[in-house]
């Protein structure tokens, strides 16, 4: 008996989880990645957590004691430096490179193609099967389609109908210095933990991290996060040509005159240990935030799984998280249904669209304090004004999202 096919859309992170998964459960795999370049990370750092370590494992991904940067302290300081809270708590901050290099080093070169673009995607039902189609004229037919490719997934927008992604009303700044680069005073006092600094509308956070598998030098990721309307989008989101990159903009593209304002304020507002960080970063990376949402994860034989069923906010720490989750609890459907991947994608879907509106309204209430929206959030941006609870509650494991 042959075993039956999968076809991932997508060869990030997502993807990987649920090719090795896959894999390793006895299907035949295929990766299609539209890039012709290997994937890079733009300077992501990603808290881990147990549920996310032993995901990878079940993956096949080997990292040892190399995963990431152990932390053992989470602090919160304001401008001049003063310590207003402080939380003792282990945990171990990788990079997105890092992971992504873990789980490619797992599956086999054979089923990862790159140069792969789909451009649609016939769902198939009880009796036919999916069809995958790709530019150039070239189809492949499947037992299973996995979207792994984001909240642009073809298969999101045109199958499932979901709900354009609602944005925020903040943006994240992300940017990546080596820890070696910085002041002594400011490597002492950023290099074994989460730090966190606040204003009204106004939030930055940075943790040690190695940026990936062969740069073993320690450097301070920060995100900082900025109340940003939507006029004030579009302008951060328009290059020095007039160009407006409504999907978002690679960093290359960024007005000049917008970064060098923005590196202005970091040294008008921000702790200076935060300023140098910014002015010395390669790059500077401008992520507008989203809540994205579906109500379903399947349709006949196609999956969708991490962004391209749900965004959720960065503070949480539960992206990459959820993706491995989402891809574990596929698997355990299809091992509990077999022959029968309709009615195991369904009750999949049923589990994780549970799961991934857990995940939202978490994000939402931290990131509450940035938005600072009214209603029923408002007391959760009045909670998290006190720097303490965003210490506390940030980055946290949350029970079912890395579904082991």
């Amino acid at each position: 008996m042959s075993k039956p096919r999968a076809v991932i859309i997508g060869g990030s992170i997502g993807g990987l989880f649920a090719a090795n998964l896959l894999h390793r459960a006895g299907w035949q795999v295929q990766v299609l990645e539209k890039s012709t370049t290997p994937l890079t990370s733009r300077g992501t750092g990603i808290a881990t957590h147990a549920g996310l370590m032993k995901v990878m494992e079940l993956a096949g991904a080997r990292f040892g004691e190399a995963l990431g940067t152990p932390i053992n302290t989470r602090k919160a300081f304001d401008a001049n430096g003063n310590i207003l809270a402080q939380l003792d708590i282990q945990q171990v901050m990788a990079s997105w490179s890092r992971l992504l290099s873990f789980l490619l080093e797992a599956l086999p070169s054979d089923l990862y193609r790159m140069g792969k673009m789909v451009t649609s995607t016939e769902e198939g039902d009880a009796k036919n099967k999916a069809i995958v189609h790709l530019a150039g004229g070239k189809s492949i037919e499947a037992d299973l389609v996995v979207a792994a490719d984001g909240y642009r997934s073809w298969s999101r927008h045109h199958l499932f109908n979901a709900p354009a992604p609602v944005y925020a009303g903040y943006v994240a700044w992300r940017a990546m210095a080596p820890l070696a680069s910085l002041d002594k005073a400011y490597q002492d006092l950023l290099h074994d933990g989460m730090m966190v600094s606040q204003l009204p509308g106004d939030q930055i956070l940075g943790y040690p991290v190695m940026p990936s598998d062969n740069d073993n030098d320690v450097h301070i990721n920060i995100v900082w996060y900025r109340k940003t309307n939507i006029d004030s989008l579009k302008i951060l989101l328009t290059d020095e040509h007039g160009v407006q990159h409504s999907d978002g903009i690679a960093p290359k593209l960024i007005h000049p005159q917008l970064l060098q304002n923005l590196k202005q304020q970091a040294a008008d507002t921000l702790h200076p240990a935060w300023t140098q960080i910014i002015q010395l970063a390669p790059e500077l990376f401008m992520q507008p935030i989203y809540d994205s949402v579906t109500t379903s994860m399947a349709r006949s034989r196609v999956a969708l799984i991490g962004d391209a069923a749900f965004i959720s906010r960065p503070h949480i720490g539960q992206g990459v998280t959820k993706a491995a989750g989402d891809a574990l609890c596929l698997v355990k459907c299809l091992q509990s249904n077999t022959n029968d991947v309709l009615n195991a994608l369904q009750m999949f879907s049923k589990e994780r669209v549970a799961i991934g509106y857990q995940v939202i309204q978490y994000a939402q209430r931290l990131g509450s304090v940035i938005s600072q929206p009214g209603g029923e959030l408002a007391s959760w941006s009045q909670l998290y004004s006190n720097v303490a609870n965003v210490l506390r509650d940030t980055a946290v494991e949350l029970e079912g999202v890395a579904c082991v």
